[in-house]
């Protein structure tokens, strides 16, 4: 059963009434321990977070919002904290084990299969009319190991994001994997003919960008990334005016 919050749902038995009394109270205290237990192994680090008496201001908020969002958090619903959070706060967070990143503020650590699927059943626990079905079906394609996958219209983008994962027009990419990939693409596109040094890879003409192998290789397919961003014309150039915004921090 949903509960408040949502690391601490509740366990309704459901028996006939051959289970009473006492013996109902032992099995009821046996099965709250039992799932307090698995949701604090499996997601340890966002109790060491939520309890840190280190992490104080600006970082508090932030970690409280973290907790919250289950571990993974759009950097974008903390735009304003971020730009007042100064290297000290940062490096409190960091030392619980939070990366930030250009597009989400994570934890690394608990983008795990197990992590992960118990995270989204207990987002499910708290909407009113999650997609059972589809939300299994995103589980199993994430617990596979896949850095992306098609995505299931049924599933909220708040769906594929508990999953640890963001939707990039057809497919939803892994948080860390989307970091990565635009680490690739963010100076291709910054490159310019008057530029010294290198020419990096995947750099064109100053205002997009060729898909290189390696891009392709961090997302497991060499299908689009994002239509809505980058469309691929008929060179197999990628224009990208729309990623160049996007892909900003």
């Amino acid at each position: 059963m949903a509960a408040d919050d949502a690391l601490h749902p509740r366990l309704r038995i459901i028996a006939d009434e051959r289970l009473t009394g006492a013996s109902r109270e032992k099995v009821q205290a046996r099965l709250d321990l039992w799932l307090k237990t698995h949701i604090e192994k499996l997601l340890g680090p966002l109790f060491e977070l939520s309890k840190a008496e280190d992490v104080t201001g600006i970082a508090r908020g932030i970690a409280f919002q973290l907790v919250e969002a289950l571990g993974v958090l759009e950097r974008t619903r903390i735009a304003a904290e971020m730009k007042d959070l100064d290297q000290p706060s940062r490096a409190a967070l960091r030392k619980y084990g939070v990366r930030f990143g250009a597009y989400h503020i994570y934890f690394p650590g608990l983008l795990k299969p197990a992590a992960r699927s118990l995270a989204s059943l207990l987002w499910a626990e708290k909407q009113d009319n999650a997609d059972l079905a589809a939300l299994s079906g995103a589980q199993h394609m994430a617990s596979s190991g896949r850095t992306s996958f098609p995505v299931d219209k049924a599933l909220r983008a708040n769906a594929y994001r508990v999953l640890g994962y963001r939707l990039c027009g057809e497919r939803a990419v892994r948080v860390d994997i989307l970091e990565r990939l635009a680490d690739l693409i963010r100076p291709a596109l910054a490159w310019r003919e008057t530029t010294s040094g290198a020419k990096p890879p995947g750099a064109f003409d100053g205002r997009g960008f060729v898909v290189t192998q390696a891009m392709t290789s961090l997302t497991g397919s060499r299908a689009r990334i994002s239509p809505r961003c980058c469309a691929r014309s008929a060179t197999g150039w990628i224009a990208a005016r729309r990623c160049r915004r996007s892909l900003r921090p």
